[in-house]
């Protein structure tokens, strides 16, 4: 499974089958509700030496946290098969929560315990 981040650089080296064509499509097909579309590539580059294919995806319209089958075709010869899935780029600071219970307050403590014997 490759990951693919919304709003971000998404760069691949694949392993793939051995093609002589120039022209790549990365077929996709959305798992939850069998929506077929192409994600669009570019810097792309083949090494025919051993059979690696380098390039960016651009997905339109990606949904965060949905996972897509990908099928690598170049003319008729399929040359990858795999999965994708979709993520949000992650941001260090931590979110705050807010609970809906306000009659139970933390309140700090000094740690302080009292043991009896």
């Amino acid at each position: 499974m490759l990951t693919y981040f919304i709003s971000g650089s998404n760069g691949y080296t694949l392993r793939t089958n051995q093609t002589t064509g120039s022209a790549f499509t990365l077929s996709l097909q959305d798992m939850t509700r069998l929506t077929n579309t192409t994600a669009s590539l570019s810097n792309i580059s083949y090494n025919k030496c051993e059979s690696m294919l380098s390039f960016t995806a651009s997905i339109s319209g990606a949904i965060v946290g949905e996972e897509y089958r990908a099928t690598l075709t170049s003319g008729n010869n399929t040359l990858w098969n795999g999965s994708i899935q979709a993520f949000i780029s992650q941001s260090i600071t931590k979110p705050e929560y807010n609970t809906q219970n306000d009659e139970f307050i933390s309140h700090p403590s000094s740690n302080e315990y009292v043991i009896i014997d």
